[in-house]
């Protein structure tokens, strides 16, 4: 079954605020959720897993700017080769006031090491992603470039391994959440039960406690500095698009896994340049001669400047064409157009002889009044 969009699959238009997209989701969720629904428990439950990925992604900024950006490609590396599953959805406690007593929506998170909250319990902690921008020539998306970057790095300590306990020594189970890396508080008020769940404040969610800190990096597994990251841009991209860079981000707790890298990339487009996709689009002036005698002139091109030849008995405004003159396609082998939109210019001002001239050339007889005027001047 071919993949759906997402903000198909939720019923909610691009345009949609965050809190419209949790609505459409609640709602569907009810409707389709494995325990409640109607028809064969089977199609609820792949109903249901579509509506979450649709989720995670659209409640996500960071991931539904490069869904926006991208389409799925833009989100694939999240989900890795296999795509979607439980494991990658991490907003279950946004439904746990309404299947939290469910049998099979705890079987999917709880199973999974997955707490209530979308918070992994068995993960020490993923570290934070890194945002940047890298701004480029406009030519560098037309044959792509190479830049060395630095990043401020958070790198495991060598000395713990990551840890961020002396000499790599064991951590303890914390006793505060039993190693879940979350609390759970229930409050009684009358016949309603609220129950909370937040990150232990002991163990600061990884669920163990250091016996005896790293000197080196006092407990925090890692040591900041600044890390030189070579980016390719390839040739075709999108102003605005995101690279990704796995394991380039914020580092993680101790045992935890880095954050990533995003890359966005702003093409330094000058004035006289607008883009439209593969193709590109500028305009020029040629002179009167020029439009109706026909010649060579230069236009502003997406890598540098390119000769456009103007037919004799040009009009203004006429777009011309030249093939192959755009951006290429990403990954891909073809170009795109350049649409080049003319102008004429018209001399404000004229010699007499200039102007007898063109009329001679045109086949234009000099105005009535002015030949009157001529002759009465001679007469008199």
């Amino acid at each position: 079954m071919a993949k759906r969009d997402y903000y198909e699959v939720l019923g909610v238009p691009r345009t949609a605020t965050s809190d419209e997209v949790k609505t459409a989701y609640r709602r569907l969720a009810r409707q389709y959720h494995p325990d409640v629904a109607k028809e064969n428990t089977k199609v609820a439950e792949e109903r249901f897993k579509e509506l979450s990925e649709a989720y995670e992604v659209l409640i996500d900024p960071a991931k539904r700017r490069r869904y926006d950006l991208q389409g799925f490609s833009g989100v694939e590396p999240d989900f890795g080769p296999q795509g979607f599953t439980w494991q990658n959805f991490t907003h279950a406690g946004d439904l746990e006031d309404l299947f939290g007593s469910s049998p099979l929506f705890r079987q999917l998170f709880d199973g999974l090491g997955m707490s209530f909250g979308g918070i992994p319990s068995r993960d020490p902690g993923r570290g934070s992603d890194v945002e940047m921008v890298l701004r480029l020539p406009l030519s560098a998306a037309v044959r792509g470039a190479k830049r060395t970057v630095e990043v401020p790095h958070a790198r495991p300590c060598a000395d713990c391994q990551g840890t961020g306990a002396k000499d790599g020594t064991a951590l303890e189970v914390c006793s505060e959440c039993g190693g879940q890396g979350q609390v759970r508080r229930v409050q009684n008020r009358g016949f309603t039960q609220f129950i909370t769940i937040g990150e232990c404040p002991r163990c600061h969610g990884s669920g163990r406690r250091i016996l005896e800190r790293c000197p080196t990096c006092r407990g925090a597994g890692s040591i900041s500095s600044l890390e030189k990251i070579e980016i390719e841009v390839p040739a075709g991209m999108e102003e605005g698009a995101v690279l990704r860079v796995p394991g380039h981000g914020g580092a993680g707790r101790p045992g935890g896994r880095a954050g990533d890298l995003y890359v966005q990339v702003v093409f330094e487009t000058p004035p006289t340049i607008r883009r439209d996709g593969q193709h590109a689009f500028t305009e020029t002036t040629v002179p009167l001669a020029t439009a109706i005698l026909g010649g060579k002139v230069t236009v502003p091109g997406v890598d540098g400047s390119v000769d456009l030849q103007i037919p004799a008995g040009t009009q203004p405004e006429t777009p011309f064409r030249l093939r192959g003159q755009g951006f290429p396609r990403l990954r891909g082998t073809t170009r795109g157009d350049l649409i080049v939109t003319t102008h004429v210019e018209v001399p404000r001002s004229l010699t007499s002889k200039e102007r007898e001239l063109l009329r001679q050339a045109l086949g234009v007889a000099e105005p009535e009044g002015r030949r009157e005027s001529f002759f009465h001047r001679r007469g008199t």
